[in-house]
């Protein structure tokens, strides 16, 4: 296999993924985001019916639509469709233990669970009492982009290597930049932890970082990914991706065909919030010359890729800060 290892972990190229088929290894994507996550526009091309033709179609063994705190995902599409595994990404904000919010991917679980989860999350708010009950169901659950925050919040990233001994498993996630991709990479190697690469897709872009590992049932694929035993088509965050991101949110907001009234989309960038919700709200449907040339003016603008290299401009910022709080953190 032409596979590079990082930290253990094995970063397997595009052209050696028809071998790891044909060896019995299964692919999965197993953090997809649908139209009932808050942060998701109202597309047709985002309900989850279509997305699971599409991850089938793309030959995902396992897909998981780990929307935001909601699971009506699983109500649309059913709870027990042929490689479809009920989960979850809920955040938990636990100031006094953590300092930050953290996002949880929970798989396999039912109604009644994720009531109870949502219970300890957003009430009790504390991560220990949120990871014991995720135990003692026996629940799979990962550790979500490790280096994430809520928009607002100063993180606490000297907590993280801490938390992560709490999982079996993190995640190298594709709408991370390098950076903190290779940290996470670096922390599951140093505490014996699983890692998934997976797309985080709001968009609909499934299988471009992907997982794979054996297991004829998702349990057994799972608690062989929390081994170690386990290939990873990885992606970082770039300019090119962020771009290709970015112009199909533009083709969305213009194109949008479900009820507009019925959702309103929230992201951690307001000034997108309020552009956003203008145009779900109905901007110019009465002025369709107005509303082409303003679909035209912020396609050009998207094309350009100006707003993806200012965002990864930032995020290289937000790296450097990062580094400085963890120089007292040994993580090599």
């Amino acid at each position: 296999m032409n596979a590079r290892k990082i930290n253990n972990s094995k970063i397997v190229p595009e052209t050696s993924i028809s071998q790891l088929l044909n060896e019995g290894w299964h692919e999965a994507d197993l953090h997809v985001h649908t139209y009932y996550s808050p942060d998701v526009l109202p597309s047709t091309f985002l309900d989850p019916l279509v997305l699971y033709e599409k991850a089938r179609q793309k030959g995902m063994k396992y897909i998981s639509f780990t929307d935001h705190d909601t699971m009506e995902a699983y109500d649309r599409v059913g709870w027990k469709k042929e490689g479809l595994v009920p989960g979850v990404e809920i955040k938990v904000k636990d100031m006094e233990n953590v300092g930050h919010s953290i996002h949880v991917n929970i798989y396999e679980l039912n109604k009644s669970q994720f009531q109870e989860l949502m219970e300890i999350a957003k009430v009790k708010r504390d991560i220990f009492a949120f990871i014991s009950y995720l135990k003692g169901k026996n629940l799979p659950f990962v550790y979500n982009h490790p280096y994430w925050y809520d928009h607002g919040e100063k993180p606490n990233f000297k907590v993280v290597h801490k938390l992560l001994q709490l999982f079996p498993v993190t995640e190298y996630n594709m709408h991370r930049v390098w950076q903190k991709n290779a940290l996470a990479m670096k922390l599951a190697h140093r505490y014996s932890k699983g890692i998934i690469a997976a797309t985080d897709t709001h968009v609909g872009d499934i299988g471009r970082a992907s997982t794979f590992a054996k297991g004829e049932t998702f349990r057994e694929f799972f608690d062989n990914i929390a081994k170690g035993e386990v290939y990873l088509n990885a992606q970082d965050l770039t300019v090119r991706i962020l771009r290709e991101e970015i112009n199909t949110w533009i083709d969305l907001i213009f194109n949008l065909d479900i009820e507009r009234l019925e959702k309103v989309v929230h992201t951690q960038i307001r000034t997108l919030n309020y552009f956003i919700n203008w145009f779900l709200r109905g901007a110019f449907e009465d002025y369709p010359i107005l509303r082409k040339a303003a679909e035209r003016f912020f396609s050009s603008i998207a094309k350009s890729g100006a707003p993806a290299l200012c965002y990864m401009e930032l995020q290289n910022f937000l790296v450097y800060k990062m580094n400085r709080q963890l120089r007292t953190v040994e993580i090599n």
